[in-house]
C-alpha cells in the first residue's frame, strides 16, 4: 500500500484528534485547578503584610540587567555585541524592554557597556578584572562601584594535568563495549537541531567519564558563561561544607544580623527553611502563581539588577508567610544562604572569595 493510499480517507483521524483535544483540555483544567489551589492556600496563610516593592524605575532596572548581560557576554564569554543583544539573557532583560532604550555602547578600553534610557539616564556595567567579580552594573547616578574588587587567586591544580572531572585529562582506556556510539552521535546531532535553538554545548557522560561532546562554532570547553541559578546549588554546597565544619546546623534559627535582638519574628526562620525556599519572605517573583505585573518590578529580579547590597536587601524583606508554611522559587533565600556562607567563612578566619 502506498503512503498516499493509506491517508486517502482521513476520517479515521478525527476520533484521534478529538481524544487529543479532550486530553489537552483536561490537562489544562487540572493545571488551572492546581494553580488556583496554590493561590488560595497562599492567601489563606498570608500574614497580610503590606507590600512595598523595589524602589526606582522598572525600565532602569531592566536596562541595568541589559548592560550587565552585555558586559558579561562581550568581555567574559567573548560574544559579538550584536549577537549578545539579540540572543542572551532575556529573563532579566526582556526583548521588549531592550527595544525601548538605546543601543549598547561598548568601551573596549575601559571594558564597560553603557545604555541610555529615553529620559537621558545612562546605566553602565563594568568588567572588574581577571579572576575577580565578573561584570557589575554601577548604581544609578554613580560612576564607580561602592566596593573595591579584589583579585582572587584560583588556588587550583593545573587542569591540563588533572584527571576529569577535576581537570581536563580524559582516560586512555577503550570505550565501554555496551556504549552504542551510533545512538550517542544521533543524540548529539539532535541536540543541535534546529540551528535556531542556538545550542552552545552538549556533553554526554557515562559512569564518570565523558563519552562524547560537541560545541557550537567559536565555543569550547573553556568558554566562560554566566552561571545564573547554578549559583544556588553552589551556595547550598558551601553551606553543607560549613555544617560539616560545625559552623551551622540545619535546624538552627538563621543568624542573620538584621533579625537579631529586636524581637523580630524573622529570627524564627531556620536555615533549613531558607534552603527549602520556604522562609516566607515577601519577595515577589515572576514564577509566583499569582504574579501580577501591575504590582511593579519584582524583588526577585531586583536582586539581580539593582539591589546594590543584595545581602542587605534580602535580609530586610518583610514576612509574607510564617516560615516553613509556603514554598516559592524566590531569589531572596539563596541570597541569604550565601550571606550566611560569608558570615560563616569569615568566622572561620577564611577568605570569602577563595574559600570555594
Amino acid at each position: 500500500m502506498k503512503m498516499n493510499d493509506h491517508f486517502a480517507d482521513r476520517n479515521w483521524l478525527k476520533p484521534v484528534f478529538l481524544v487529543a483535544f479532550l486530553s489537552v483540555g483536561l490537562l489544562h483544567s487540572q493545571a488551572q485547578t492546581a494553580r488556583e489551589k496554590l493561590i488560595a492556600r497562599g492567601a489563606e496563610l498570608s500574614l497580610k503584610t503590606p507590600y512595598k516593592g523595589p524602589p526606582g524605575d522598572a525600565l532602569s532596572h531592566h536596562t541595568s540587567g541589559y548592560a550587565k548581560i552585555m558586559c558579561s557576554a562581550v568581555f567574559i564569554t567573548g560574544l559579538k555585541p550584536d549577537f549578545a543583544a539579540e540572543n542572551v539573557g532575556y529573563f532579566s532583560s526582556p526583548y521588549a524592554e531592550r527595544a525601548k532604550v538605546g543601543t549598547p555602547v561598548i568601551d573596549y578600553a575601559k571594558k564597560s557597556v553603557s545604555i541610555t534610557l529615553p529620559n537621558g539616564i545612562t546605566r553602565t556595567a563594568i568588567y572588574t578584572g581577571d579572576q575577580s567579580q565578573g561584570c557589575v552594573t554601577l548604581p544609578e547616578g554613580r560612576n564607580a562601584l561602592n566596593y573595591k574588587p579584589v583579585t582572587v587567586p584560583r588556588n587550583l591544580p593545573d587542569a591540563a594535568t588533572t584527571p576529569w572531572p577535576m581537570g581536563d585529562v580524559l582516560p586512555n582506556s577503550p570505550m565501554p563495549p555496551e556504549i552504542d556510539m551510533v545512538k550517542v552521535t544521533q543524540a548529539i546531532i539532535t541536540a543541535f537541531e534546529p540551528a535556531e535553538a542556538l545550542t552552545a554545548a552538549f556533553v554526554v557522560t557515562y559512569k564518570g567519564r565523558i563519552i562524547a561532546e560537541r560545541y557550537a562554532e567559536g565555543f569550547g570547553k573553556d568558554t566562560p558563561w554566566e552561571s545564573w541559578s547554578m549559583g544556588k546549588s553552589l551556595s547550598a554546597t558551601l553551606m553543607g561544607i560549613l555544617m560539616k565544619k560545625g559552623v551551622y546546623t540545619l535546624d538552627q534559627p538563621a543568624p542573620i544580623p538584621q533579625w537579631q535582638g529586636k524581637g523580630d519574628p524573622r529570627a524564627k526562620i531556620r536555615i533549613m527553611d531558607i534552603m527549602h525556599m520556604s522562609s516566607g519572605l515577601y519577595c515577589r517573583a515572576p514564577q509566583d502563581p499569582d504574579f501580577d505585573p501591575a504590582m511593579g518590578y519584582p524583588d526577585h529580579l531586583y536582586l539581580y539588577t539593582d539591589a546594590g547590597n543584595s545581602f542587605n536587601y534580602a535580609a530586610n524583606l518583610p514576612q509574607q508567610w510564617l516560615p516553613n508554611t509556603v514554598g516559592r522559587y524566590r531569589n531572596s533565600d539563596p541570597v541569604l544562604t550565601n550571606y550566611l556562607n560569608r558570615l560563616g567563612i569569615e568566622k572561620l578566619g577564611e577568605n570569602y572569595h577563595t574559600f570555594p
